[in-house]
């Protein structure tokens, strides 16, 4: 697959990877602008999944991310030290020796992937029982580190 050829070029330990799974919640543009932004700022190598359709709600209007200006730019500025796709195979990329990392929403198959795998999840939950995982992964397993919902 196009990840896992790209993680091949990757040093060890040393991407993020960034999913939200299939969650019927999606991010809002100004979450999923802060956190392109934080991405960019960090300058680390990362894989971003952004699944079609990524709808966003703006008032009454609905847009699709990848149509957006920003998120063109976003991938522009970015080129060479980030893959963006559509669909990753997750449980191989977790496997994969460069995956340092793993923002999720902390669905339940996400979290155990991503336990199986030995990779630490930044938790940011976006519904049902996914801020319980969080709970478990950052309180009680101490695996896990929660995105402020503030």
């Amino acid at each position: 697959s196009e990840c896992l050829d790209w993680l091949d070029t990757q040093e060890p330990d040393s991407v993020l990877y960034v999913a939200f799974g299939s969650s019927i919640a999606k991010l809002s543009q100004e979450e999923f602008e802060e956190l392109a932004l934080g991405l960019e700022a960090s300058k680390v190598p990362f894989l971003l999944t952004v699944r079609p359709p990524q709808f966003v709600d703006e008032g009454d209007t609905t847009v699709l991310v990848k149509n957006s200006d920003f998120y063109k730019n976003f991938v522009e500025r970015t080129k060479g030290r980030d893959l963006v796709v559509s669909w990753a195979p997750q449980r191989e990329v977790l496997a994969h020796r460069a995956v340092a990392g793993f923002v999720s929403h902390c669905g339940w198959n996400s979290v155990l992937e991503s336990v199986s795998s030995g990779v630490p999840i930044i938790c940011w939950p976006r519904i049902y029982e996914e801020g319980l995982n969080r709970k478990i992964m950052a309180e009680r397993c101490r695996i896990g580190v929660e995105v402020s919902d503030g």
